[in-house]
C-alpha cells in the first residue's frame, strides 16, 4: 500500500489513503497554432462567398455586384445547359478584363486580397501542351501574373507541378480553389481542399510577369495551349482571402500526422 508522510500543524500524520484519479486531456495545442500563425486564418465553404455562379444562369448575364453592369465579358463563353457550362468550340472563356466587371472591382490594387473557387471537369478530347483548363488571374498592378493550368495528369500552379500522377482528366469534377493574400504576388492555392503551399504562410509568387494586369480569364484562354472539352459546375468569387473549410476526415488526418489526440494522462493525488 502507498504511504505519504504529512505535515498538519507541526506534527507528523502517516496515512495511508490514496486515490488514483485518471484525466483524459485533448490536445489540440499544437492544431491551433498552426491556424493562428498562418497567414491566412479564415476558413469559409465557398458557398458562402459574395458572387456564386452556379450555372442556372449565364455568368456573362448576371450583375451580382449590382453596378448595373454584367459581371462577365458576354462574347465567346461556354454555354449554360441543366446546371453546367461547357465549352462548344476552341478558345471559349469567362472574361473579366474589363471595366465595370466582377473581378476588377475586387482585385483593384496589388494587395487587394481575394478567393476565386470552381469545380470543373474534362469531358472529352485532346489536352494541349498547356492542358485542358486555365485560370489567369491577376489585380490591378500586380508584379506578376498567376496562372494555374489543369492537364490529364497533374496540376501546374505558376510554373510548379503538383499531383503529378493524379488523374484529373476522366471527366471526375475536381474543386480548385486560388487566394490572393493582402499584399502584392502573395497567392495560395488548393486542389480538392488539398493546400499546393508548403503552408498558410509561405506564399507562391506569380510567374508571367504583367501578362494579364487586372484581369481573369477562366478556360481555353490559349487556343495554341488548351485543348479538349470541360463542363463547369459553379465559379465562385469572395473579396477577402480564405482558406477551405477542412473535411473532418482531413482533421482528423492531420491532428494523427502530428501526434494529437486523445491522451490519457494517469496521476495520483494524495488526501491527508
Amino acid at each position: 500500500m502507498d504511504e505519504i508522510l504529512a505535515e498538519d500543524g507541526g506534527s507528523l500524520m502517516k496515512t495511508s489513503m490514496m486515490m488514483r484519479v485518471t484525466c483524459i486531456v485533448v490536445l489540440t495545442a499544437g492544431m491551433h497554432a498552426q491556424v493562428s500563425q498562418a497567414a491566412i486564418i479564415n476558413q469559409l465553404d465557398s458557398q458562402g462567398f459574395d458572387y456564386k455562379y452556379e450555372m442556372t444562369v449565364q455568368p456573362n448575364n448576371q450583375d451580382l455586384d449590382g453596378n448595373a453592369f454584367d459581371d462577365w465579358w458576354d462574347a465567346g463563353v461556354p454555354t449554360v445547359s441543366g446546371g453546367f457550362a461547357a465549352n462548344t468550340a476552341v478558345d471559349q472563356i469567362f472574361r473579366g478584363d474589363f471595366t465595370n466587371s466582377v473581378w476588377r472591382g475586387i482585385a483593384n490594387t496589388a494587395a487587394a486580397d481575394w478567393t476565386f473557387e470552381i469545380r470543373v471537369a474534362k469531358t472529352g478530347g485532346t489536352q494541349g501542351t498547356n492542358g485542358w483548363f486555365g485560370i489567369a488571374q491577376a489585380n490591378l498592378g500586380e508584379s506578376n501574373s498567376s496562372v494555374l493550368w489543369i492537364k490529364d495528369d497533374r496540376v501546374v500552379f505558376n510554373a510548379s507541378e503538383y499531383f503529378v500522377g493524379t488523374t484529373f482528366g476522366d471527366g471526375t469534377y475536381n474543386v480548385f480553389r486560388i487566394a490572393h493574400d493582402a499584399a502584392d504576388n502573395q497567392l495560395y492555392a488548393w486542389v480538392n481542399g488539398t493546400l499546393v503551399n508548403a503552408d498558410l504562410s509561405t506564399p507562391i509568387g506569380g510567374s508571367n510577369g504583367s501578362s494579364f494586369d487586372n484581369s481573369t480569364y477562366i478556360g481555353d484562354y490559349s487556343p495554341s495551349g488548351f485543348a479538349g472539352n470541360y463542363s463547369i459546375d459553379y465559379m465562385r468569387l469572395h473579396s477577402s482571402a480564405v482558406a477551405p473549410v477542412p473535411e473532418p476526415s482531413l482533421v482528423a488526418g492531420a491532428m494523427v500526422a502530428s501526434g494529437l489526440g486523445l491522451a490519457i494522462v494517469r496521476r495520483r493525488r494524495w488526501i491527508v
